[in-house]
């Protein structure tokens, strides 16, 4: 798997970030043998996607969309959920479609390959020599999230489907006359003045009455259709609920130790703190620019400036924040051991040049290798084993309440009383939504959506310890009335109303200003005109969208009106002021460029069909089963989050 990682490294010769570069799922259209066999039985209970015998679950999707939300500066937002999540799934059941139809068609990716791949990435192959499997797993997780086995697989993917777009869209060609059009696309520019009618401006003025939004509700009471919830009856049983029952003596602690001395041998170590200044791939200029910053930093900490606050301010390692705290280090572990061994606590270096950069180091401590006494370390015995004793009985408490109520569940109440727990219930609650004092866990979901009325099951794993539930009450899915869902269908009713009356405000306007002045017409319906500058299609037009969205301004001639457009959910309309053509005599020096990027479309286009066409082959062959009620059970989940 990640043998290569044992391999001598050969010299590196350009960079290959093969992770972070964004993979462009587009393809081309082939027409392929129907695929058979595979997994024809339906996705059931979390399983959102079968596709040849390999599953796709909620708990999947979830992890997907949290890994891709966690960069956002708002993070992940439950509420963003239901419009990202069907698109996401999308792209990872064709993702494996892809690996499955590359294995029929023999591409593979090598070790080799990726051993490649893995050499171009700078941080992991400084200089061309690699730092070491121990300290590569810590940098791919510090930068990337990810496990060495995850990373590994992620760049595999990557290199397979280069491999497959370079098969599919090796024919694809730009005409000359595409680059033209696309020049003149570009380069023609227009101007217009235009009125923007926004519909969130009259929400305030839609009335609502109970015969009309009544008549709203029933015209799709399907869209407000509740998923099936269930309510449990449930004991609870939390370490600190036992904690009071776990005992550990002296003489427990000081057996332990004995048989464990192993684990408390403590090496030579040193604990340092770093400045990093990063010189990797720099041009001599930069370096002797950055080794002149990194000296004068120096120089402020020996003039007595805080180091950490020095850290956090310049040092481009991912410890800066923590004011450059590196922790313990022991021999063998960074490339800069000999300075920090060689100094003493308090004490800081002077600039040490590494293959990855230059660094202060400060000594904060310095162990010599030694048995740490059993005075230094009976606390953090004491934890473990109480630790430990609290998790078996728990499970022991757990599991005897488990085999009582099973056997008499009409007496669920009494039973865990007498045990000198506390019964409790949750309110209704969905598949896939966090419960109250439970919280989120797949198992508990599972179980839940398993269980027979009144039948008791577990014992199951939640966040905050072990259960035992009792399911007490099913409410199917089902359509609402309308005043289980009244605040919903309200707010739709404003929105939609809005629209309307932006679109008949925008239409008289139309109609005004086919006998007077635009800005005129304008201002006797309390709106404002507005005179664009001038611009082409890939260019954006204050409150009115991009050029590509008002095409018309681009084949209407000079004092010609628009129809009532949408953008968004605004009504615009615009009369054409003025055409300015491209200049001829830039066509050469944009020729090239536009090529280029008209090729990447196309290429990206033909794939994304070829994509989307292996994925209706492998609906249609049975490979590929797609659970949509399941899906819809997931998106519900989020809705009220």
């Amino acid at each position: 798997m990640f043998l290569f990682f044992r391999k001598k490294a050969e010299v590196i010769k350009r960079y290959l970030l093969i992770f972070f570069l964004s993979i462009v799922c587009l393809s081309m259209v082939i027409v392929m043998a129907p695929i058979g066999g595979g997994d024809t039985s339906t996705p059931q209970g979390n399983v959102l996607a079968s596709i040849g015998g390999n599953s796709i679950t909620s708990t999947d999707l979830d992890a997907r969309m949290r890994d891709q939300f966690k960069n956002s500066p708002s993070g992940f937002d439950p509420r963003m959920v239901p419009l990202f999540a069907p698109s996401i799934l999308d792209q990872m059941v064709i993702d494996q479609i892809l690996v499955q139809q590359a294995r029929k068609m023999g591409v593979v990716v090598t070790d080799a390959e990726v051993l490649k791949a893995f050499q171009g990435i700078p941080w992991l192959y400084p200089g061309g020599n690699f730092v070491g499997a121990q300290q590569a797993a810590q940098m791919i997780a510090d930068n990337t999230g990810k496990t060495l086995q995850q990373f590994e697989a992620l760049v595999r993917e990557s290199l397979l489907e280069d491999k497959m777009r370079a098969i599919v869209t090796d024919g694809v060609e730009v005409t000359p006359a595409e680059v033209m059009a696309q020049f003149h696309r570009r380069n023609d520019k227009t101007k217009i003045d235009y009125v923007v009618v926004d519909p969130s401006q009259s929400i305030k003025d839609v009335k609502v009455t109970p015969e009309a939004l009544g008549a709203f509700f029933k015209r799709d009471p399907d869209h407000y259709k509740l998923p099936e919830q269930r309510q449990l009856r449930y004991v609870l049983i939390t370490a600190d609920d036992v904690r009071p029952r776990v005992t550990v003596t002296d003489a427990e602690l000081h057996d332990y130790y004995t048989q464990h001395l192993s684990d408390y041998r403590v090496p030579d170590r040193v604990k340092v703190a770093d400045i990093l200044f990063k010189t990797l791939d720099k041009s001599p200029a930069e370096i002797a620019s950055i080794e002149k910053t990194a000296a004068d930093v120096l120089n402020q900490i020996r003039a007595g400036a805080n180091f950490s606050d020095l850290a956090k301010r310049y040092s481009e390692d991912s410890s800066a924040q923590a004011g450059g705290e590196r922790g313990w280090i022991v021999h063998g572990q960074t490339d800069f051991e000999s300075t920090a061994f060689s100094l003493k606590p308090g004490e800081v270096s002077g600039l040490v040049k590494t293959d990855y950069g230059i660094h202060i180091i400060k000594v904060e401590d310095k162990q010599v290798a030694h048995l740490e006494t059993f005075e230094e370390v009976s606390g953090s015995i004491r934890e473990e084993l109480e630790k430990q004793r609290i998790a078996d009985l728990q499970d022991s408490l757990t599991a005897s309440l488990a085999t009582q109520l099973k056997g008499n569940p009409q007496q669920f109440d009494d039973i865990v009383s007498k045990a000198g727990f506390v019964p409790r219930e949750t309110p209704l609650f969905k598949y896939n939504q966090p419960v109250p004092d439970l919280g989120k866990s797949d198992g508990l979901e599972n179980l839940t959506f398993q269980l027979r009325l009144n039948e008791v099951g577990g014992p199951v794993s939640v966040p905050r310890g072990e259960a035992v539930i009792q399911l007490i009450q099913l409410s199917p899915d089902h359509v609402p009335t309308l005043d289980e869902v009244r605040p919903q269908v309200e707010e739709d009713f404003r929105h939609q109303e809005s629209i309307n009356l932006a679109q008949d405000k925008a239409q008289k306007l139309l109609e005004l200003a086919k006998t007077e002045d635009f800005d005129k017409a304008a201002k006797s319906l309390g709106l404002t005109a507005k005179m664009s500058n001038d611009f082409s299609q890939n260019e954006y037009v204050e409150g009115a969208g991009n050029g590509s969205q008002l095409i018309g301004a681009f084949t209407l001639n000079p004092g010609q009106m628009s129809d009532v457009i949408t953008v968004g959910s605004n009504k615009v309309l615009f009369k054409v002021v003025s055409h300015t053509p491209a200049n001829d005599a830039d066509f050469a020096a944009q020729r090239d460029q536009i090529e280029e990027e008209l090729l990447s479309q196309k290429r990206s286009l033909e794939f994304e069909i070829y994509r989307q066409n292996l994925k209706e082959q492998f609906l249609r062959s049975g490979q590929l089963k797609l659970n949509e009620a399941g899906m819809k059970q997931f998106l519900a989940s989020y809705q009220t989050e």
